[in-house]
């Protein structure tokens, strides 16, 4: 008998756990993500949608629709509007106003805005930021497999998998060789660091199923011929390293989205110029528009990041959900 699945979280993470059962909920025996969710989902959404008045907004606004409706939606509204506006104090947005809060940084000496998104100089560190932040929550989600795995005795997993302990070894050892090789000129790909580090845990993952088979002391049978067996292999692992490239990759859109979230902005400010007496008219408007749409858009890109770059990296799913029995069925 399948036992069914209630989650229990605490009360910053308990909404979060709509988006878990979006995907699936977790087998009775199996691993909750909703904590590890609330925090990655919250923190990358105020990164991307960062404004300390929008952000005041969102939160005020959801936190109206859970206490008055009861949407679930409305909570995660009102934790994810808290950390766009810590971001907003970070970036010196108030409602696209870079103005007020740098004045206010100035009155307590500081001279400029932490971090101004707009500046030219600044494209490129956020870009390498986000795909920093990308390489550390797809590390943090492998690691997390590696311990359930070890916890559910599937040691061949943990040890030999693309998600396993041999995945990370090879992930960062072309993360780090690259990174230092352009950043900081330093040759680490050296002949020993490429055999070592990179082709020996290709080589592993590779031929991850003999290797499983021959701890777990058990004979592996190919279900073809060898040759199949070595061509299907090697384009598993040709697509094992294009999933590390395109994951990776999929984390430039955080920066994007800090970017395109600050030009939205000086538009409608651009606008207000314009109106002159309707200004703020416009203001409003303008503000209205960007949170309703970038913050939809913001928000499902979000979720994308955590359902395929982090959730198809630790998380199985497959529960059945717990339905209390009513008398009214015996009736």
């Amino acid at each position: 008998i399948k036992a069914p699945t209630i989650l229990r979280n605490n009360w910053f993470a308990k909404p979060f756990e709509m988006f878990v059962e979006m995907y699936s909920l977790p087998k009775y025996e199996g691993f909750d993500p909703t904590f590890y969710v609330s925090i990655t989902y919250s923190f990358l959404f105020g990164m991307m949608f960062g404004d300390l008045g929008q952000g005041i907004v969102m939160a005020l606004l959801g936190e109206f629709l859970w206490k008055k409706k009861k949407m679930k939606l409305g909570a995660i509204m009102a934790r994810i509007g808290v950390f766009s506006a810590i971001f907003g104090l970070v970036y010196g947005s108030l409602f696209g106003n870079e103005e007020l809060l740098a004045q206010l940084y100035q009155s307590i000496g500081i001279t400029a805005l932490p971090l101004h998104v707009m500046s030219k100089t600044m494209t490129m560190p956020l870009l390498g930021a986000a795909i920093g932040l990308g390489v550390f929550l797809i590390v943090v989600s492998m690691s997390i497999n590696v311990v359930l795995r070890l916890r559910q005795h599937e040691v061949g997993e943990a040890l030999f998998s693309q998600n396993g302990l041999t995945g990370i070894v090879f992930y960062l050892a072309i993360l780090i060789g690259l990174g230092a090789q352009m950043l900081y000129g330093i040759k680490l790909m050296t002949l020993p660091y490429i055999i070592g580090l990179i082709a020996l845990p290709a080589l592993i993952m590779m031929f991850k199923e003999p290797l499983i088979h021959l701890i777990e002391k058990v004979r592996f049978q190919p279900d073809g011929s060898i040759v199949e067996y070595f061509v299907q292999s090697f384009f598993e692992l040709f697509e094992v390293v294009l999933s590390f490239l395109s994951n990776t990759m999929s984390f430039l859109r955080v920066g994007g989205f800090v970017m395109s979230h600050a030009g939205m902005m000086i538009v409608v400010s651009a606008l207000m110029d314009i109106a002159g007496k309707g200004s703020i008219a416009v203001l409003i408007g303008g503000n209205i528009f960007v949170m309703c749409l970038e913050g939809l858009i913001v928000g499902i890109q979000t979720l994308r990041l955590e359902y395929y770059e982090m959730f198809s990296r630790y998380y199985d799913g497959g529960g059945r959900k717990f339905e209390a029995v009513s008398l009214n069925e015996f009736k």
